[in-house]
């Protein structure tokens, strides 16, 4: 019988040699015998059993899996449906990563094209107490991490929505249609992407987007609705990327 050792598993398998100790270690695999020289070696037997490691760890299975299922070879059921349920919720996250990255090129090519007309579904926010707020309306990071409600974190975006000609400011952040406080109804509305590195410029892209929607003489509802494209903004150093919207009349 022909013996290699673990330098010529490891070509064989297309793995290292730190992977082979490693499965050692975990008892996942032994070597046939060491030889005199202290050389693990491995046989046939040993070869097959690796690659049947490496098949299982390929395709998800955790160390404890296929420990698990070396131990109970006549029943792989249970540990195979925890291993799809771990592959499924992988992949919905790779989902959503995806649709973020989709969706950060299409703001990319948003930012500062002028005026854009939109339908948008029903979106629904809760509102920020004050508490958590600074006289700008800006967050208070000292009190919001000592706040025990986790249904918002520093990571989720923030929106503002100014009524009764600017007079009125309330700060909110997404959530569903039970909790919400503040609807935005379906319907078609006009926004604008701007970059701003200042606050002050914020007023003036501002009133600029209010003079494009007067030159298009669009008739549109009082309430201006802010939102911070925090996806967007990470890919800028210095400043920060918003949504500004009036739905039409």
């Amino acid at each position: 019988m022909q013996f290699l050792t673990s330098g010529e598993l490891a070509r064989l398998l297309d793995i290292t040699k730190y992977t082979i100790r490693h499965y050692e270690e975990q008892q996942l695999i032994q070597p046939a015998f060491i030889d005199s020289n202290g050389y693990h070696m491995y046989g046939e037997d040993e070869v097959y059993a690796m690659a049947h490691v490496l098949l299982l760890k390929k395709i998800g299975f955790s160390i404890k899996d296929i420990k698990s299922s070396l131990e109970n070879e006549s029943d792989q059921t249970k540990t195979l449906t925890s291993v799809l349920s771990r592959i499924e919720d992988k992949m919905e996250q790779l989902n959503n990563a995806k649709n973020k990255v989709q969706t950060i090129l299409g703001l990319q090519q948003k930012v500062s094209n002028g005026l854009i007309a939109e339908v948008k579904e029903k979106r629904s926010f809760t509102y920020l107490p004050d508490e958590f707020l600074d006289e700008a309306y800006n967050l208070n990071l000292k009190k919001l991490a000592k706040r025990k409600d986790d249904s918002l974190t520093i990571l989720d975006e923030i929106s503002y929505v100014i009524t009764e000609n600017g007079e009125k400011v309330k700060v909110m952040f997404k959530s569903t249609t039970e909790e919400a406080e503040h609807n935005m109804p379906s319907g078609t509305y006009y926004s604008k992407k701007v970059n701003i590195e200042q606050e002050d410029e914020l007023e003036r892209e501002i009133q600029f987007f209010y003079d494009d929607l007067a030159r298009l003489n669009v008739l549109y509802e009082d309430s201006l609705f802010i939102h911070e494209e925090a996806y967007l903004s990470a890919f800028y150093t210095n400043s920060m990327v918003y949504s500004l919207e009036v739905k039409t009349k």
